[in-house]
């Protein structure tokens, strides 16, 4: 990066820093030490180091606008190669109608691991687009997606959600890699995941996510690694495909044969929804169950056992699934403030304080959030739709799209975590949950 080139608004990695100091001039006045300018260098980096973080070792991109041209590498991949380093994702409308504040997102994710050979396919329903999914896996088969994808009759408030759900499952079966929802920011290091333990010979692990919790083994969707064929999201898929049929949507998807074993999922109490235009909506255990069937359909694979066939789901996740508790490693930020999306904003939104001023209780808490996350945590998981409904007011992520540029504005808390994206990268290790023993849920046949 040329010395004369920076945008002070703009936010930079720290090897953009390191090269822009290393042009700075030499304080002359002391020849034993080279002195840079701070203040020219801190309109560059906005922020402090992260508390046991460190430089991201590998290249990382420069900066990239979500409102100039997209690289072609996002608009046009290369064709993805069974167990490369493939990353997807999934917009309904493409890649170019995402709004900005999940796009940021994307970017990061590109260019934090496309130097490292990962390639970053975010698909879509849009006909005779080079990113549509039928191009990537066959959407007219019924081993693969169900019929309501296929005739395009996917019905109910979030058959956006539910369509990206029917399509993860096949492209991790046939491609491998990982697969992430497009509101995580992405702070941990999944190459590093993916190279040595997922693909490593060595490791045991051959799948990796993130569980309900640290004492709820259920594995949950929005993030998922593993090699093609994986015999876990083999027949979690199986399932799906017996759950969807016949249906157009997910109400009453809870009670199937293929997955009533699992418990129902909880919800602290039931909640009525009602909206102009809208059907009254009562969520409870249920309804929580319904709209997180895909969820529901992994539990059942992970507490099935087929002794015909030899699986023995509890054995698998507890000795070949590295996990994370999504409550540590992807919603620290809700936990520190009471699932409160506002609350969130708020703080998120503060500037941080100069260095002649003493930090308020409200900025050494979002100070304390975004060392949590970016040290201590995975990844960053925005809710948007169902979360609001289910806690009644606007999630973070749904406040940063309203108010443009919010997530991402100069020297703020949010703007602190933007950087880290591509800034920095935890010191320590990851250690994954032990998994207990869990006695199965249902023993029977299972795949044809």
């Amino acid at each position: 990066m040329r010395s004369d080139s920076f945008v002070p608004s703009q936010i930079y990695s720290t090897k953009d820093i390191l090269a822009f100091a290393t042009q700075l001039p030499v304080n002359k006045e002391n020849n034993s030490k080279i002195k840079i300018d701070r203040l020219r260098l801190n309109q560059i980096m906005d922020y402090p180091s992260i508390p046991e973080t460190s430089t991201i070792p590998s290249k990382v991109l420069g900066p990239i606008s979500t409102e100039g041209p997209l690289p072609d590498e996002l608009l046009s991949p290369k064709r993805p190669l069974v167990d490369s380093k493939s990353i997807f994702a999934f917009w309904h409308s493409g890649i170019g109608t995402i709004p900005p504040v999940l796009l940021r997102n994307v970017l990061a994710w590109y260019r934090r691991f496309s130097p490292l050979g990962w390639t970053i396919y975010v698909l879509d329903n849009v006909p005779n687009s080079p990113l549509n999914v039928g191009n990537y896996i066959d959407t007219k088969s019924s081993s693969i997606v169900p019929a309501v994808f296929t005739n395009g009759t996917l019905d109910g408030q979030y058959a956006a959600q539910h369509t990206s759900d029917l399509i993860r499952y096949p492209l991790l079966l046939k491609y491998g890699g990982v697969y992430l929802d497009v509101g995580i920011l992405q702070f941990g290091d999944l190459n590093r995941l993916w190279t040595e333990d997922i693909t490593n010979p060595d490791s045991p692990y051959d799948f990796a996510g993130f569980t309900l919790g640290a004492d709820e083994p259920q594995i949950v969707n929005f993030s998922l690694m593993c090699r093609a064929n994986n015999p876990l999201v083999q027949r979690a898929h199986h399932i799906l495909l017996q759950v969807w049929e016949g249906k157009t949507n997910t109400i009453g998807t809870h009670a199937h044969p293929m997955v009533s074993h699992v418990p129902l999922m909880r919800v602290p109490q039931e909640v009525v929804v009602e909206e102009e235009g809208q059907e009254k909506m009562v969520i409870n255990d249920e309804a929580m169950t319904d709209y997180a069937i895909q969820i529901q359909c992994m539990g059942s694979a992970q507490g099935w056992v087929d002794e015909e066939d030899g699986w023995d789901g509890p054995k698998y996740v507890r000795e070949k699934c590295w996990l994370l508790s999504m409550m540590d490693g992807a919603f620290a930020h809700e936990q520190m403030t009471g699932w409160s999306g506002q609350r969130q904003f708020d703080l998120l939104s503060l500037r941080l304080p100069k260095e002649s001023e003493i930090e308020t209780e409200d900025q050494a808490l979002a100070r304390r959030i975004v060392e949590e996350v970016v040290a201590d945590s995975w990844c960053l998981k925005l809710g948007h739709g169902f979360s609001a409904k289910l806690f009644g007011g606007d999630t973070l992520g749904m406040l940063w799209r309203k108010h443009h540029g919010s997530d991402c504005a100069s020297r703020t808390y949010a703007g602190w975590l933007r950087w880290a994206e591509v800034g920095c990268c935890r010191d320590s290790d990851v250690v994954p949950l032990k998994v207990p023993v869990h006695e199965p849920t249902r023993k029977a046949k299972l795949l044809p």
